[in-house]
């Protein structure tokens, strides 16, 4: 999904950074394109799209997928621990059954 989410932002960047280089005065037509591309390539580490961070000489650094499992580490001890997630999961399943309730009538 943020690959997806990336690619749709970068895509009028990537045209607007064409433009930019076709109208460049300083003859590097291709300056910002090539940052584009850059930071296009740093985005998929930080994603870890073609699965970078596995390889054994990679350092640790923020990922996507760091993030990502700590917000689910959280939310499970939270849940374990009967906290918001818990409740709110109760609560969507007893929501879920009126409905299904009223649906049967």
């Amino acid at each position: 999904m943020a690959d997806g989410l990336r690619d749709v932002v970068m895509s009028p960047l990537s045209l607007a950074a064409g433009l930019f280089g076709l109208l460049s005065r300083n003859g590097n037509c291709e300056l910002y394109l090539d940052r584009l591309m850059r930071f296009g390539r740093e985005t998929d580490h930080w994603i870890n799209l073609f699965d970078h961070r596995s390889a054994p000489n990679h350092t640790s650094s923020p990922s996507l997928d760091n993030i990502a499992e700590q917000i689910e580490d959280a939310i499970r001890r939270d849940y374990d621990n009967g906290g918001l997630s818990a409740r709110s999961a109760r609560a969507l399943a007893e929501a879920a059954m009126r409905l299904r309730e009223k649906a049967g009538r």
